[in-house]
């Protein structure tokens, strides 16, 4: 059975405007523990010093064929941290309940995966272009839809200021990313194995002046044959100068079906005047 572990992690959002240099980073990770979006990687890293710790609940949906059907639900607990200056290292945990019906019959159990990733910062808002720019490679290994699910991606993204929705908002950050992801899949005495190469773009609209709340969408085209249309859209809670955030919302993988997605996370340490510093649009 072909199954699909979007694989990405760590969905990282710095919303920082002119007028707020002194603000705390802000940072979430994927469901597979990246910074970023929250299927999708974006050209942000945590501030240097920083560990933004987060645990994520998602489900996956259901998956079906002409005699079976699965369910998958993924717990998660992960981490991203910045080292060298320019790097991020990422990796986490993560077990998945799968439940399955087999002609009638049904059986449930728990596996449990880990992911790890490293991305690179090219260049930051300061520099001339006023663009992130990143590049980064991740490995994820779970059993979801009862599939043992391996996924090697290498990914560039960058990430810019497009403007605020007034003057004295924080200013609505886009990405935009291309990505390849190689998986492969095994089931029983069954393998199998897809390349793809997909693109995928996402949006964090502030709704409130200091972005405390936030609207957060990507989509992606396409990363597996056969699949839907990858997505996710949410509401993300970060108070101002606090170290701790949660995301609620939808997004789908591939495979399967919409189901629901929370985040719960929390920055350790951290120099968070320097991240300002350097996220600050026109400094």
């Amino acid at each position: 059975m072909k199954t699909r572990i979007a694989v990405s992690v760590v969905a990282p959002i710095a919303t920082l405007a002119l007028a707020l240099g002194s603000t705390s980073a802000r940072a979430d990770l994927t469901y597979q523990g990246a910074v970023g979006l929250p299927l999708n990687p974006t050209a942000q890293i945590p501030a240097e010093g920083g560990v933004r710790v987060q645990g994520n609940y998602y489900d996956f949906g259901d998956a079906s064929t002409s005699t079976t059907s699965a369910d998958s639900k993924l717990y998660g607990l992960y981490a991203a941290g910045r080292v060298a200056g320019k790097v991020e290292i990422s990796g986490g945990v993560q077990q998945v309940r799968n439940r399955v019906n087999v002609v009638g019959t049904s059986t449930s159990d728990n596996e449990t995966g880990f992911t790890l990733g490293a991305k690179y910062l090219f260049t930051r808002e300061s520099d001339p272009a006023g663009v992130r720019l990143a590049a980064g490679v991740g490995f994820g290994n779970l059993d979801v839809f009862s599939s043992d699910t391996k996924n090697y991606h290498a990914y560039l993204v960058g990430s810019k200021y497009l403007g605020a929705v007034t003057g004295e908002r924080v200013p609505i950050t886009g990405h935009l990313g291309l990505r390849f992801d190689r998986f492969t899949f095994t089931s029983g005495a069954a393998n199998d194995r897809e390349n793809k190469v997909s693109l995928y773009g996402g949006v964090e609209v502030p709704i409130t002046r200091r972005a405390d709340v936030s609207f957060v969408g990507e989509l992606q085209s396409k990363n597996i044959d056969g699949g839907g249309t990858p997505y996710s859209a949410s509401i993300r809670y970060r108070p101002q100068n606090q170290p701790f955030g949660a995301s609620i919302g939808l997004q789908r993988q591939g495979l399967g079906d919409t189901g629901l997605f929370l985040q719960l996370g929390y920055t350790f340490g951290g120099n968070a005047a320097q991240e300002a510093a350097e996220a600050t649009p026109g400094q």
